[in-house]
């Protein structure tokens, strides 16, 4: 309990203590004080306006350069180049400003002879520079690059100098003496605007926010032209679609060369510079995939020889066996006996679609159904009364058109238009005709695997779960439809008596 009680009454004695001994020595001192006083007021009265006087100037100093800032640098400046100026040319016009401002406090409060500051300062900078060269010429060039701008905070480059490794991505900041750049790999590399300036930039991100990107596919020379260039330009268009930016042209394929193995075929294509690599993965994922519905591969070495060498002519047309294993690799025909697969395709219709054209229309009496071979169309589903339905899909090789609508005898629900130049198989009542008379059995077949595929395409819109009774129903109905369109009813098994 005493320990508190002590501590109060040293915090009472301390001050009146002081007070005491200041008092005494003013008491004894006589006018000795006085004096003493005066002149420390001479002193605080001389700080004090020194004071003043450099606040006024420093203070006037950050309004001419908030001044210079917004009006001249954010405003008149940032309206000529169309986008924010570069952080450094705001700390070069502050380091201007300030330094002016520093000589007038020099100049004026302290009443020194600016001359010698400026030469006293003059052989300092001379030291000064050939101390610290590199640095300075990093600056210097940090200066330069702002100027000119040859490149901009965002901009993908690439940076070429002869002996040095090539370094691309995209700029992040440009600094008094180094620039940040981001690879294509998340890494920051810091290059000083010296090396940055000294070499040969290629600008990704001018004058679009995209490049034209290509990758090549040899196929063989047996291959007709005509065909090859529709199936790679549909891959390549419906592949960029996820990819594609405002501005950019679609994709187109080009010859390249005739070489020993076949022919050099060229996809090209804009994209942004930073998707190039996924973009070309994409584009050849969907070539081979196109290709193989097609029944080509990319060529190979010709001292090779294997299963498909396209040594006859029979491996470049289009002949019944050729459709019948696209019609064999579709969800509506997959499950059928190869025999059944083989008569349709004996009784099928090629049909060449120019781009733009229309090959089916909402609302019209379906008649046939589609299988693509080669190209892309677009499906357009029709409208509900509110205006408002699917958005367009892509159907590429493999895709089914007008099935449901043709077992079912009803309209077409989608309008389907070249979207590319298209090879499509015409299957109509004539061909499922000759089937069913071939193979009665087969109208139930056909009849299920509509069903099925009408009620996954529903339950896949409305996420529900499968209804058996309702597929039995719809296969009831469609059956019920063909063998009324095409005339040929199930054969009655009648026993002796």
């Amino acid at each position: 309990m005493a320990a508190p009680y002590a501590r109060k009454l040293g915090k009472l004695l301390t001050p009146l203590a002081g007070c005491l001994i200041l008092g005494g020595a003013l008491y004894f001192a006589g006018t000795t004080y006085q004096d003493a006083g005066a002149e420390a007021l001479a002193v605080v009265y001389r700080v004090l306006g020194y004071a003043l006087s450099i606040g006024l100037i420093l203070f006037a100093a950050l309004f001419v350069h908030r001044l210079v800032q917004v009006v001249v640098l954010e405003g008149l400046v940032t309206s000529a180049l169309g986008e924010p100026v570069p952080r450094l040319l705001v700390q070069l016009s502050g380091m201007v400003v300030f330094g002016i401002a520093f000589a007038a406090i020099a100049g004026y409060v302290f009443k020194q002879d600016l001359t010698v500051l400026w030469a006293a300062s003059g052989v300092l900078g001379v030291v000064l520079g050939m101390a610290i060269r590199e640095p300075l010429l990093d600056i210097c060039s940090g200066l330069a690059l702002n100027l000119d701008r040859p490149i901009r905070i965002g901009d993908h480059i690439r940076l070429h100098r002869m002996g040095d490794i090539t370094v691309e991505g995209r700029v992040q900041e440009i600094s008094w003496r180094s620039t940040r750049i981001q690879d294509d790999f998340r890494n920051i590399i810091v290059v000083p605007n010296s090396r940055l300036a000294a070499a040969t930039i290629t600008n990704h991100s001018r004058p679009g926010p995209f490049i034209e990107f290509m990758t090549t596919v040899i196929l063989d020379h047996g291959a007709p032209t005509e065909r090859a260039l529709r199936i790679l330009e549909a891959a390549a268009l419906e592949a960029w679609g996820p990819f594609a930016v405002p501005g950019a042209a679609p994709p187109y394929i080009r010859v390249r060369a005739a070489t020993l193995d076949g022919v050099d075929y060229g996809i090209y294509f804009e994209i942004p510079v930073e998707k190039r690599f996924r973009a070309r993965s994409m584009v050849l994922q969907k070539v081979l995939e196109h290709l193989d519905v097609a029944g080509l591969r990319p060529a190979w070495p010709k001292g090779e020889r294997s299963p498909g060498d396209p040594a006859t002519r029979a491996w470049r047309d289009l002949d019944a066996a050729r459709i019948a294993q696209a019609l064999a690799g579709t969800a509506l025909f997959g499950g059928l006996p190869d025999g059944d697969v083989r008569v349709l395709a004996e009784n099928a219709r090629l049909r060449r679609l120019p781009a733009g054209a229309t090959l089916v229309q909402a609302g019209e009496a379906a008649a046939a159904l589609y299988v693509v071979l080669e190209g892309l169309l677009t499906v357009e589903p029709v409208r509900g009364r509110t205006g408002q339905g699917e958005p367009p899909r892509d159907a590429g090789p493999g895709s089914v058109v007008g099935a449901v609508a043709l077992f079912q005898g009803t309209t077409y629900a989608e309008t389907a238009r070249g979207r590319t130049e298209a090879l499509v198989v015409e299957l109509g009542l004539e061909a499922i005709r000759a089937l069913v008379t071939r193979r009665p059995e087969s109208a139930e077949e056909l009849s299920r695997q509509v069903a099925a595929l009408v009620v996954s395409e529903l339950r896949g819109r409305a996420g529900g779960r499968r209804s058996v009774a309702a597929e039995a129903d719809l296969a009831a109905d469609v059956l019920a439809h063909i063998r009324r369109a095409t005339g040929v009813q199930p054969v009655a098994l009648v026993s002796g008596g």
